[in-house]
């Protein structure tokens, strides 16, 4: 930037970012053979993932070194191309993304990989189900602020995440929503659809070609934008109380977040599950931690 800006008065900066992130690196494990030479990871197989032999001579022994930085000399490569045509580019980003943060070590592996490459599968098999439930119109008129409370709050974590660089948690969001569709699938109401091309916008950083073919199977035709949040919906209305006997749980309770800790006793003794724990019982104490637990020490 410093050689393209010399001399050019049109240019008024001469650093292409403001600030620079350095990634840790990838790795993987070293083989050598018995003649001390480096093998790549192509040329040796394992069955129980401890002894390791030479695929052209299934009885010569490799040894296993540590597992080190990615690098030609030391063979311990792996071929982006093959990894792409295997299992897809998205597959590989998750997998890099979900290993660990991004200023530590990436430690290669086939089981994470695949682990990937399963994930994206099963979301664009969530999707299809979901494209076939929109046409046939089985939406109800209803709008359904949980499918809104639920983008919203994934909308700030993700923007948190990417301010913060915690990629990995990202992907445990992307897990996340996965789970909160599948379980929703049959409760599609008439925002849903505006609200999942939000979550797919989301996905776009991450997975660009399942999120661009997911947006293609909803005729979105608009310029992608980068959703915004609305912040009423980011504060939790309920919250499921869990309710412990003597530090064990016992009950949910889903109440008001402006409840009272007077309140919420009050109702929790008179709970029907609660009432066969404290029967002919002394409450001696409770513990309360708000909107989440209260735990009633009996004797």
């Amino acid at each position: 930037m410093k050689a393209i800006n010399f001399q050019k008065n049109e240019l008024n900066f001469n650093e292409p970012f403001k600030g620079l992130f350095t990634q840790g690196m990838v790795c993987h494990e070293t083989y050598k053979d018995e003649k001390n030479n480096w093998l790549s990871p192509d040329e040796v197989f394992t069955d129980d993932g401890k002894d390791f032999y030479k695929k052209i001579d299934k009885k010569v022994k490799v040894k296993v070194g540590p597992s080190e930085s990615m690098s030609k000399s030391k063979k311990n490569t792996i071929n982006p191309q093959e990894i792409i045509k295997n299992y897809g580019a998205d597959a590989v980003r998750i997998f890099i993304l979900s290993d660990s943060p991004p200023e530590k070590d990436v430690q290669w592996s086939d089981q994470g990989m695949v682990a990937a490459y399963k994930f994206v599968q099963k979301f664009w098999a969530l999707h299809k189900e979901i494209i076939i439930q929109i046409k046939s119109n089985k939406v109800n008129k209803n709008h359904n602020k949980d499918f809104e409370q639920f983008t919203n709050q994934l909308i700030n974590k993700v923007n948190h995440c990417l301010e913060k660089f915690n990629y990995n948690v990202i992907i445990a969001n992307l897990h996340e929503t996965y789970n909160f569709l599948k379980k929703n699938l049959p409760n599609l109401d008439k925002n849903f659809t505006e609200n999942y091309i939000k979550i797919i916008s989301l996905m776009i950083p991450v997975t660009p070609h399942l999120a661009n073919e997911c947006l293609v199977d909803l005729n979105h035709t608009q310029s992608i934008h980068w959703p915004e949040v609305n912040e009423k919906y980011l504060i939790k209305e309920e919250f499921k109380i869990v309710i412990q006997i003597n530090g064990k749980k016992r009950a949910l309770l889903t109440t008001g977040s402006e409840i009272k800790e007077k309140d919420l006793l009050e109702k929790v003794i008179k709970l029907k599950e609660i009432q066969n724990f404290i029967k002919d019982k002394n409450i001696l104490k409770h513990i309360y931690i708000k909107n989440k637990l209260i735990n009633l020490i009996i004797k």
